[in-house]
């Protein structure tokens, strides 16, 4: 990745969307959105992961990947609700 932004453990990173060999991810602080090569992924990396980029190599963060789909699950039963 090279950028400052990018070598930061603390940095999140959420696999947006993969566009031919390429995933996109969002940094969860700045909002850049980077494209890199889907072969430095971690097998089985799908949209919505959270990854941290650490020692040179892309690795999930499963604990905040779940939290984050059981964030983006209770808004949804919310805005359900509300429609209803």
């Amino acid at each position: 990745m090279g950028s400052k932004s990018t070598s930061s453990d603390d940095v999140k990173w959420t696999i947006d969307r993969f566009e031919e060999n390429y995933a996109v991810l969002e940094n969860s602080i700045t909002l850049e959105m980077v494209s890199i090569p889907m072969s430095k992924l971690p097998v089985n990396a799908n949209p919505g992961d959270i990854l941290i980029f650490k020692n040179d190599t892309w690795h999930f963060d499963h604990a905040e990947t779940e939290v984050r789909k059981v964030q983006i699950s209770e808004l949804f039963q919310r805005i359900k609700q509300k429609n209803l």
